[in-house]
């Protein structure tokens, strides 16, 4: 696999970050709200990788397993 470009890099960073900040959000949540803005953050996850042409397996083995790095946070 080639390196990373240190702009790949950084959107990988903010992307990760974001994400994480996102989990922690629904997580303070009370426990009966969060399955609800589990579904919205995949809806709009969904609508970006649309909004960007990403197409494909990886989109979607990257959504599948973004959302599940979420919703690990609420099991932790």
């Amino acid at each position: 696999m080639d390196e990373l470009t240190r702009e790949q890099e950084e959107a990988v960073a903010a992307t990760v970050g974001a994400i994480q900040r996102i989990a922690m959000a629904i997580v303070a949540l009370p426990k009966e709200e969060r399955a609800v803005h589990y579904a919205l953050v995949r809806r709009q996850f969904e609508a970006a990788i649309t909004e960007f042409a990403i197409e494909g397996a990886m989109a979607h083995a990257w959504l599948n397993s973004t959302m599940i790095g979420i919703q690990i946070c609420d099991r932790n």
